[in-house]
């Protein structure tokens, strides 16, 4: 019968005894490399991995991954973490199409008191309603990954711009008119209330829709307005 072939032997320096001796001692290093440093000081005194399960209280496949990176990479290697950087979910353009469409519409038709969306709101929104819309990849989107798909777009749901346009360009001549014409009323009310004769008469003149309200005319001028002379 052919003989089981047997693990490699960890042989350790001094220095690396000595260093995983401390790891196994600390009470500040963290647990996995904790027990790490303890995996490999047993292995090295040939003690058994069947013994070294029920010492350190790890699976059985967990000592034998530490060991083999060790063996394969060093001491310092096999008590490393490999870092995984985790991986952010991929925004498909139908979710985006979601999030532009909801932007388009006012918080209120979905129950909010307020007119217009801010990111935070938005973003909350989205993450609450959107694997019910079937946009999963959404489900743990941020204020940043809200903003992205806006700024792919000309949307701007959380502000409002305003706008001022002159429309005709006598505006001011026409209203520094119109305010001299009630100016000159007033004062008329006014001498009336004192039983004074006014100089003037004020005649409302309908001639068009949107034309000045009103005009001063003095009293001659109303006895021939519209009339041939005898």
């Amino acid at each position: 019968m052919p003989k089981k072939s047997q693990k490699a032997r960890l042989i350790l320096s001094s220095e690396n005894k000595e260093q995983l001796q401390r790891i196994a001692n600390s009470r500040k290093a963290p647990l996995r490399q904790v027990q790490r440093a303890n995996i490999l000081l047993r292995y090295s005194e040939d003690i058994p991995i069947i013994d070294i399960e029920k010492m350190i209280h790890v699976s059985r496949p967990t000592i034998y991954k530490w060991i083999e990176k060790s063996l394969a990479m060093g001491i310092e290697e096999g008590l490393k973490d490999k870092y995984h950087r985790p991986k952010e979910p991929v925004i498909t353009e139908e979710a985006k199409a979601w999030v532009i469409n909801l932007a388009c519409q006012k918080p209120t038709e979905y129950g909010y008191a307020a007119e217009m969306w801010t990111r935070s709101a938005l973003a909350d929104h989205a993450r609450k309603y959107a694997s019910e819309a079937g946009h999963d990849c959404l489900a743990k989107a941020g204020k940043a990954t809200i903003q992205r798909i806006l700024d792919e777009h000309p949307l701007r749901p959380h502000k409002m711009a305003y706008y001022q346009e002159r429309r005709d360009p006598e505006f001011e001549e026409k209203m520094a008119e119109v305010l001299c014409i009630y100016k000159e009323i007033n004062l008329q009310n006014e001498a009336g209330k004192t039983g004074d004769t006014p100089s003037v008469i004020t005649v409302s003149v309908d001639e068009n829709r949107g034309s000045r309200p009103s005009r001063i005319l003095h009293p001659i001028s109303c006895q021939n307005r519209g009339s041939n002379p005898e």
